[in-house]
């Protein structure tokens, strides 16, 4: 396998959809970068397969060209042929149980008790911790229509802790469907998460549904809406010091930290320092790492850094990510979902300061960590691309890389 020639596309690549999207518009690169607030040398660079397309310059691109994200990144992928992906096979069922919300579906047996849903709905967030996408495909559409249906059968004084444990699950569904790229789904999931949310008798419920929210925006390049959202949010939850601090400041931590994903993806770097240092101060008065727990925001110390490192991403500083990373031991008790993601994200800031061994490096731990997420992620096989553009004679680690990921990348 050393010194295969490995053969890829880049007609698959997103900075070639990009390209082909804007001269559909006949836009010259000159007005296209100037419509999008980024620079001409970039634009080029994109649309030759020369540097990855991030996410921002994805969002503003889409918002320029009146498309979808998902015609740019070319998400869902590994829908068909031998490479094809169960979980695609896993979302009809998604799309049948979210028909029911306002009404009860028929059950064929009635539903189970609280504690037992309860139960259910606890073994759903680990697995969207674990980022285990087929396994919780499989679980979520019969649970969310048994939840609906009981919520529906019980008192209305009783529906409130029916309706958290829905916003758990749709919480774990708005994650499985954003993050192997059915953002159109994603999007009914948002709305049905807020409205589940909002019956809830937990405000902090209502948090976790707005955070949900930003995923979108983020994906839009929605920005400043998302910032304010979170700020009110903020507001509401605010903890006192009383026994429910404990429980409400993980979750006030991690608003301020996508606060500061949102402003450094607009480019607005004191305002995500702002929020990286409170959620800093949150994070050191609270001590340890925390799962999330029943409100499933993963907080600590640990996610504090990470973000760091995201943020730096966001802001096109890759050796300064770079060097924060270095900083960072990933305990093992991080959930997958989130010590994978930051694998994939350090991927690009290596790539960025020249180091595509280190790239590689860290897509293998991020598959280690979580490979059904990593597979489906455009950031993946951005990287990638990039290095087989710079390696045509690859080794063999790179070689099984881009077999594992399916079809041409």
């Amino acid at each position: 396998m050393v010194g295969a020639v490995i053969v890829y596309s880049d007609e698959r690549g997103i900075g070639q959809r990009i390209a082909d999207a804007r001269k559909l518009h006949r836009m010259s690169q000159d007005q296209f970068a100037t419509r999008i607030d980024f620079s001409l040398s970039l634009v080029r660079k994109v649309e030759q397969g020369k540097r990855d397309a991030t996410p921002a310059f994805v969002a503003a691109a889409a918002k320029c060209l009146g498309v979808d994200v998902t015609t740019l990144t070319g998400q869902p992928y590994d829908q068909h042929g031998q490479s094809q992906d169960r979980v695609h096979l896993l979302m009809p069922g998604l799309r049948h149980a979210l028909t029911y919300w306002d009404l009860p579906p028929e059950l064929a047996q009635p539903p189970r008790d609280w504690h037992t849903l309860k139960a259910a709905t606890l073994n759903a967030a680990t697995l969207r911790r674990n980022a285990q996408h087929v396994k919780l495909m499989q679980t979520l559409p019969g649970l969310m229509m048994e939840l609906t249906a009981a919520s529906h059968a019980v008192p209305e004084a009783q529906r409130e802790r029916y309706f958290e444990l829905l916003t758990i699950c749709l919480f774990a569904a708005h994650s499985v469907t954003y993050k192997t790229g059915y953002l159109d789904l994603s999007s009914v999931v948002e709305d049905r998460l807020i409205w589940a949310a909002s019956r809830s008798s937990d405000p902090l419920m209502g948090a976790l549904a707005a955070w949900g929210r930003t995923t979108s925006m983020l994906q839009t390049g929605a920005y400043e809406i998302g910032l304010k959202l979170l700020d009110r949010l903020q507001s509401i939850i605010q903890p006192s010091k009383t026994e429910r601090e404990a429980v409400m400041l993980p979750v006030s931590g991690s608003l301020h930290l996508r606060s500061s994903m949102l402003a450094a993806r607009a480019g607005n770097a004191e305002s995500a320092d702002a929020h990286l240092a409170e959620a800093e101060r949150i994070a050191r008065h609270l001590g340890d790492d925390h799962d999330g727990g029943w409100h499933q925001l993963t907080f600590g110390p640990t996610n504090v850094k990470i973000h760091e490192v995201a943020t730096r991403i966001e802001l096109c500083d890759g050796p300064g990510a770079v060097a924060l990373a270095r900083q960072i031991k990933i305990p093992d008790s991080l959930p997958p979902i989130r010590a994978g993601h930051h694998f994939v994200d350090l991927s690009r800031a290596q790539l960025w300061s020249g180091d595509s061994e280190g790239a590689l490096h860290s897509l293998y731990q991020a598959r280690r960590l979580a490979p059904q997420q990593t597979r489906h992620l455009p950031t993946t096989r951005e990287v990638l691309r990039m290095i087989l553009r710079s390696h045509r004679r690859s080794n063999e680690q790179l070689a099984k890389m881009v077999t594992w990921i399916g079809g041409e990348i």
